[in-house]
């Protein structure tokens, strides 16, 4: 592995910025190495000089952005493509971008800061100032437009999410990196838990009328909910209608995503609840992937809780897949993505896996190669198209395969609000349960305070009263 050292004498730190891409070169940090990369400022520049034994001296320059702030973002932005400029030079190498220098989890964010600002086409900014292929840069534009579309900037201090986590599955996946347990198959321990859960509900309906909040969606999320056993998923259901049912709220969303804890018996818990949104996901339709990333059900298994969703009075499924899973080839994700077209979805989330430093299979040599796994985004943007849908909100994620994106899909009409409210965290979000995260934007836009849940239970538990406090004073000065 080739090494460098990085000496900056700017006022912030760069670290990250520099290592993503010079990462894409296969340099490493190293303190030792006699590669030194040296930022510097002046005046309204940034300077990056190559010293090294092997090399003449190289220095690259780039202006600020005028139109914007002198921000640590816009100063990153420069490092990045000066630190690009550097490595070409000296590798002779130019990787492929079509994303461009953009490295972080929520892309639209930027797209919803440029319009907010009003600066110039956003289309031709992140093409010309992030290397973003127009295509990517054209997708990232559609998407905020609509997100603009279907959440008004109006009302988004007041017009809140609900989120519930049940932090337990059946059984731990290989890819998954979220702090879930295994379920406690005792019913006394689970209905312990939800005394914990509905004490939380009851605060978070105070602080609803305290600050004026109407929520417009509620998702159960984790884990996986319905990893509950029946009795205590029913007074899940009750315990929502019961302190939830609120007239602001549109859309109430389980995540039923795995079918060996799913039952025809929870099934009328939710439709009995008013649930309008169920996530069943199969990730591949294969029996061999099944198995080896953990989970315990069979692609006969999701075709049986999907049918019983789609017979129910249930309107809209989420159903997710990802692309690049251990063993599958170009051909096994092709039969994946035809499925779901087949049973026609009104969502479509095609995920591209990700080596998570905490899942299990952080450290595995990726099977996909990155122009496979190219191709089949493209493919699963193909077969979303023939289903009617548009893509509505993405993400991305470190250590993703071919440093591609997670794209939702849906039919117009039927986006999930919450997954926009989350992902672009331009609205509220209250966060109940373990793990949660109840988030509160500030009156820029594109800045906010957070609380996070702890993530172990019996923590969760014993600080459940400071807790509450503090999330209240999160949203003290809610607009």
């Amino acid at each position: 592995m080739k090494t460098y050292r990085l000496i900056n004498n700017l006022d912030i730190d760069i670290t990250r910025a520099v290592c993503d891409m010079a990462a894409l070169y296969g340099f490493a940090p190293n303190d030792a190495s006699d590669f030194k990369l040296v930022f510097s400022k002046e005046g309204a520049c940034v300077k990056a000089e190559l010293l090294a034994s092997e090399f003449a001296p190289l220095v690259f320059t780039d202006l600020l952005d005028d139109a914007r702030e002198e921000t640590s973002g816009e100063i990153n932005r420069i490092v990045k493509l000066l630190t690009i400029a550097i490595f070409s030079k000296v590798t002779g190498f130019q990787p492929e971008l079509s994303w461009g220098i953009l490295t972080g989890v929520r892309p639209t964010k930027l797209v919803h800061k440029l319009m907010d600002e009003g600066a110039g086409e956003p289309l031709e900014y992140l093409q010309n100032k992030y290397l973003l292929h127009e295509e990517n840069a054209r997708l990232l534009c559609n998407i905020a437009k609509l997100q603009k579309s279907l959440l008004s900037d109006k009302k988004r201090f007041q017009e809140a999410g609900i989120y519930i986590g049940i932090p337990f599955c059946p059984s731990r996946c290989s890819y998954c990196s979220f702090p879930s347990g295994i379920i406690p198959r005792d019913e006394e321990s689970q209905q312990n838990f939800l005394n914990l859960i509905e004490q939380d509900i009851e605060n978070v309906v105070q602080l609803i009328g305290m600050r004026g909040i109407m929520p417009t969606s509620l998702y159960i999320g984790g884990g996986t909910p319905t990893s509950l056993a029946d009795k205590p998923f029913a007074r899940l259901m009750k315990m929502c209608s019961k302190y939830l049912n609120l007239p602001s709220i549109k859309e109430f969303t389980v995540e039923a995503g795995r079918p060996d804890c799913f039952s025809i018996s929870k099934l009328h818990s939710m439709e009995n609840a008013g649930v309008n949104r169920v996530s069943v996901n199969p990730q591949t339709f294969h029996d061999g992937t099944l198995k080896i990333i953990g989970r315990a059900h069979s692609v006969s298994d999701f075709y049986k809780a999907y049918e019983l969703v789609r017979g129910s009075e249930i309107p809209i499924i989420n159903m997710d897949l990802i692309i690049g899973l251990p063993g599958e080839s170009e051909r096994d994700i092709e039969f994946s993505l035809t499925e779901a077209k087949r049973l026609a979805p009104e969502n479509l989330t095609v995920h591209t896996l990700t080596l998570k430093k905490s899942a299990p299979l952080f450290g595995s040599k990726m099977s996909l190669e990155s122009q496979s796994a190219s191709r089949m985004v493209a493919r699963g943007m193909e077969i979303a198209k023939e289903l009617g849908m548009v893509p509505y909100y993405l993400y991305r994620q470190h250590y993703m395969l071919g440093h591609l994106a997670n794209i939702g899909y849906a039919r117009p009409g039927m986006e999930s609000v919450y997954n926009i409210q989350m992902m672009e965290e331009r609205h509220p979000i209250i966060g109940i349960g373990p793990s949660s995260a109840s988030k509160m934007p500030l009156a820029d836009g594109h800045h906010l305070n957070k609380l996070s849940m702890p993530k172990n239970v019996q923590t969760y538990k014993d600080n459940l009263q400071s807790l509450f406090v503090k999330r209240r004073e999160l949203f003290e000065n809610i607009k």
